[in-house]
Formats: C-alpha cells, structure tokens, sequence
C-alpha cells in the first residue's frame, strides 16, 4: 500500500511596513508574479527588494515560496531560514521551510519546524494537517491522530484530516473507524478519488468484495491513478 497524503500550502502574505516606495514597489512586483504563477519573475522582483534592503524577513520569506514553488529547495531554504534569522516570532516562515523538509522527506527536521510554528500560532488546522503526516511518516501513529483530531475540531469542513485519520486508521488495521472518516470525506466532497479507493480497499478486505469494486470503480471515475491496479486485481470477474 502507498500512502501518499499531504497539504502543502506556502504563506507568502506581506506586510508592507517602513518599506521605501521602490522596496514597496518591488515587492508588489513579485507579489503579482506569484498571484500569476511566473515565478522566475517573481524572484527577480524580490530580489531586486532585497538589494535595496536585506533586512525585510517578509522579502526574504517571499522569495523562498517561489524557489519552492520551482523545486529549488536549497534556496527556498536558505530564504527562510534568513526570514527566522530575521524574525523568529513570525510562525510563516518556519511553516514554509517545514513544508520543504516534508517534500525532501526530511522528516525530523520538519517536525522541528512544524512544532515551532504550533508554538507560535497554536490554532491553525493546516499546521496540525502536515505535523501529523509527518508523525505517521516517521510511525507516530497516536500522535497523528491526535493532530488529525485537533485539526478536525479546528476545521470541521476541511476533508484532509478526516482523509489523512482515515488512511492512518487503515495502516493501524481499525476498519470501522477508518470507514467513518472516509465517510466523513465522501460527504464534504464526493469527487475526491482517493476517499472511494480507501472505502474500496476497507470493502474488500472485510469482504465485501461487490461493494468495495463499486467503490473502486468510482475512484477511476474520479480521476485516482491507483484505482486501475486494484481494479484488475480484485474486480476483473465483477466487471
């Protein structure tokens, strides 16, 4: 089984304090560039803002979302890494860097910076969302699920806890629950692909094979890849 699951958000919200009018300028420059997805450009802006002053973290953080954005990770790094080194009471730019850390697999030291944007903005769903795929990627089960939950309470129309609960649930082999949060996914949005293969995959191992390449049907339908191999393997004499 491959468990893929994540929300990789990248705050790049700028606050625009004692900023000259060419720094301004610049940054609102950049700031379109992201909001139009040339991010080539909008480094070019932003680091036009830091010539002019390389002391602005929001710049700093600013340019590292859109070295993400185009996969340069030891850049996106380094930037916010200087945005901390600037501001360390800001949870953004430890937020983004752990979200680096997670796409390099780099597991203890996203959760590194996961726990330290939670320390500085305790009430945020999303933070909750991505330190719990870490905790399962490094086998923390129960405390992902403890991040499920509380990301559940915080944001109650937000399927990715429920989903990631779910999936977590199904590693830990407790069908029943894992079955009501995918239930739970189905209904806030019931073209998520994924949500399908998982009750799918619950069916059939709990023998409910008809019922589970219903579900498995509907996933390929919904456009979920791994669908497809399930499908031949358990449902090629339903079909």
């Amino acid at each position: 089984m491959i468990y893929q699951f994540k929300k990789v958000i990248l705050i790049f919200t700028l606050i625009l304090l004692g900023c000259s009018a060419s720094e301004e300028d610049l940054i609102q420059a950049a700031k379109r560039k992201m909001d139009t997805k040339a991010y080539p450009e909008a480094i070019e802006y932003a680091s036009q803002a830091l010539s002019e002053n390389n002391t602005n973290p929001n710049t700093f953080n600013l340019r590292g979302v859109a070295y993400f954005l185009e996969k340069d990770y030891s850049k996106a790094i380094k930037d916010f890494s200087s945005a901390i080194n600037l501001d360390s009471t800001n949870y953004k730019p430890y937020y983004n860097r752990g979200n680096v850390y997670l796409e390099q697999k780099e597991y203890e030291k996203a959760l590194f910076d996961y726990n330290r944007a939670i320390s500085l903005l305790p009430n945020n769903a999303d933070l909750y969302i991505n330190r719990a795929i870490v905790l399962y990627e490094l086998k923390q089960f129960e405390e992902a699920l403890a991040d499920n939950d509380f990301a559940i309470k915080l944001s109650p129309e937000n399927y990715l806890p429920y989903l990631n609960k779910g999936k977590t649930l199904v590693k830990l082999g407790n069908f029943k629950e894992a079955s009501d949060m995918l239930t739970n996914v189905v209904k806030i949005n019931d073209e998520l692909g994924e949500a399908h293969y998982w009750l799918g995959f619950i069916s059939i191992n709990t023998g409910k094979k008809d019922i589970g390449c219903d579900y498995l049907i509907k996933a390929k339908n919904r456009g979920f890849e791994q669908a497809q191999e399930a499908i031949d393997k358990f449902c090629t004499n339903s079909l």
